[in-house]
């Protein structure tokens, strides 16, 4: 299939590692020009130069701040001559802690990165698309955003508001604008395997190490297909929704989680 994304240029969010790479890797393989902010500049940047990504072009910034948001647009409309075809809301993180664990500035931390990143990227963005005469958005939130588990609290609530925003951006700005979102489920990636990761909880939680773990996690989170999923299965998905191949859908939440969400809507 082609995906009419020859050309097009694409501003996203935390591609240093994980979903965000592999959603970079493909986009430039599509013939996409692509600017990607991470807060691990040398990290994507060392990346690049391996994999000699040379329509890719990296630039550092923390956006848990206003200031790293706003500069990392400023820097991305500058680099690619304008407002982006595509913006990616990828950047995003989370802890697996119980609801009594997480005090007040903690979750405001996770909001603050994982939805007010979005927010204030999209906000500075999505204007200049409609002048340019239109764009795709699309944002990467979790299946914990459309169920609910007893940890991970902030990082659900994090993910669920920006489904509620996916929502209102697509009647609002319809019809140049088209607004969809990716939920990925258990995805291996950093998230789960660098230290402090959530592979480190299941093992404690399951007292059992390495795959061990991650084979009882799959087995009582009932995944109907019985593995993790992996970072490029989600980045064919978000790709997709950002490419005219998907010119019909807006407003709407793509699961990539081997059917662990069973609700009909």
């Amino acid at each position: 299939m082609d995906l009419q994304l020859q050309g097009k240029t694409v501003f996203l969010t935390g591609g240093a590692t994980g979903i965000g790479r592999s959603t970079v890797e493909l986009f430039a393989a599509e013939g996409a020009t692509v600017f990607v902010v991470d807060k691990q500049g040398s990290v994507l940047q060392g990346y690049i130069d391996e994999n000699h990504l040379s329509s890719v072009t990296a630039f550092e910034a923390d956006l848990i701040t206003e200031e790293g948001c706003n500069a990392a647009v400023d820097a991305g409309i500058a680099a690619l001559g304008g407002a982006p075809d595509i913006l990616i809301n990828n950047v995003g993180a989370g802890t697996t802690k119980g609801f009594d664990e997480v005090d007040d500035d903690e979750f405001h931390r996770t909001m603050e990165l994982n939805l007010h990143a979005m927010l204030r990227v999209t906000r500075r963005i999505i204007p200049q698309m409609v002048t340019a005469g239109g764009g795709s958005i699309v944002s990467v939130a979790s299946d914990l955003a459309r169920q609910a588990e007893p940890v991970i609290v902030d990082y659900a609530a994090s993910k669920a508001a920006m489904l509620s925003v996916t929502k209102s951006l697509s009647i609002a700005y319809a019809p140049s604008v088209r607004v969809n979102t990716v939920c990925p489920g258990p995805i291996w990636t950093p998230f789960w395997s660098a230290p402090g990761g959530f592979l480190e909880s299941m093992e404690k939680a399951y007292n059992l190490e390495g795959m061990a773990a991650i084979d009882a996690f799959i087995e009582d989170r009932g995944i109907p297909l019985a593995r993790m999923g992996t970072p490029e299965e989600v980045a064919n998905a978000i790709v997709f929704l950002a490419s005219p191949a998907a010119g019909f859908t807006t407003g709407s939440f793509i699961g990539v989680d081997g059917g662990t969400i069973r609700a009909t809507q």
